[in-house]
């Protein structure tokens, strides 16, 4: 086996891993949602998530995050940073940096445009982590 230049997990680590965030993004009386911020913390949008909130590979143990919608109003005009994935108390759980695009990439909120006006609408495009 070649030395990792990265951590390595197994598939089923992954699983169990990724199964135990889910759980904790869908705990609480409602859907979870994510909170889409610039560099300066400032709240941007919100975007709800569907409950369960999304659904884990059993093969690759890769946790695809399921939006239930978008935005239609975003809260404040700026340059999105990242994403903070929250329960449904508003507890953050996880924060992921923010890309533009139409393409899932692990480890990326990516969402329609990283520029965001107050009023207009925000999309998340994919969400994935593992």
């Amino acid at each position: 086996m070649a030395v990792p230049t990265v951590a390595t997990y197994s598939a089923v680590a992954l699983v169990a891993a990724n199964t135990s965030f889910k759980d904790l993004i869908d705990a609480g009386a409602g859907a979870g949602s994510i909170k889409i911020r610039d560099a300066a913390d400032v709240l941007l949008a919100q975007i709800p998530l569907t409950d369960p909130c999304g659904t884990v590979n059993g093969t690759t143990g890769q946790l695809t995050i399921t939006p239930s919608g978008r935005d239609e109003s975003a809260d404040a005009t700026g340059t999105a940073a990242y994403g903070e994935f929250c329960d449904s108390n508003g507890l953050v759980h996880l924060s992921l940096p923010a890309q533009a695009g139409s393409a899932a990439v692990s480890g990326k909120i990516v969402i329609n445009s990283l520029s965001i006006v107050a009023g207009g609408p925000v999309e998340v495009l994919s969400a994935t982590v593992g």
